[in-house]
């Protein structure tokens, strides 16, 4: 595979952790723990972003988590998948 589809699975999961799954996090833990006592989805973003800005550990594993996955997978793939003979 092209290192620009590499790249391009990288890019696309970032934004993912970026956009996408902060949201699943408020939305999942207020469905189980309850109302966000800072607010609404917004403020959740907001804080998380703040986070991310902070350099807190937990922030930037939810946003670079599921980069680190495809990277790990794409690897794996790449040594794991035979090679035509040349």
């Amino acid at each position: 595979m092209r290192p620009r589809r590499h790249l391009a699975w990288i890019i696309a999961a970032l934004l993912f952790g970026a956009a996408v799954l902060p949201l699943l996090v408020y939305y999942t833990g207020t469905m189980t723990l309850g109302p966000y006592s800072g607010g609404g989805p917004l403020q959740f973003l907001a804080a998380f972003y703040a986070d991310v800005a902070r350099l807190r550990g937990a922030a930037w594993l939810l946003l670079l988590g599921p980069a680190t996955l495809v990277f790990v997978w794409r690897v794996l793939v790449a040594y794991a998948w035979p090679r035509p003979a040349a």
